[in-house]
């Protein structure tokens, strides 16, 4: 009887958990920016970028996505990924990109390009040759 109440306590416990943790994320989800080049060259890869953020945003449960571009905040959520593709201007210019969107303001922040260009506090996704 003992070590039926001793599991019977164990997985209530290990059940509160995991419904405390759950309450817990979706009240506090993580903020994420994904900033797409504008450049011309990444014009011809949009097709690979949107599969690429839907796959990054099936494996982001508590978080919610910030979107924009390295000249302007576009905003949260899928209504404004739409945006993206509109216009493409020039070149990229990185010391701009962290004036615009400081790392320690999201908790993380991932940009897609193709340049291959180093931008502190982001993970760079290269797209292209």
């Amino acid at each position: 009887m003992g070590k039926i109440l001793s599991i019977g306590l164990a997985v209530c416990i290990q059940l509160s958990g995991l419904v405390g943790a759950h309450f817990y994320f979706a009240a506090n989800p993580r903020d994420i920016l994904i900033v797409v080049d504008s450049s011309y060259g990444l014009s011809g890869f949009q097709s690979q970028i949107e599969d690429w953020i839907d796959e990054f945003g099936r494996s982001q449960r508590y978080s919610e996505i910030h979107f924009a571009t390295d000249k302007t905040y576009l905003g949260k959520g899928d209504a404004n990924r739409d945006k993206l593709y509109r216009v493409n201007f020039g070149k990229m210019n990185s010391s701009l990109l962290n004036q615009n969107y400081p790392s320690k303001q999201y908790d993380e922040g991932v940009l897609l390009t193709f340049t291959g260009d180093d931008v502190d506090g982001r993970d760079v996704v290269q797209f292209g040759p």
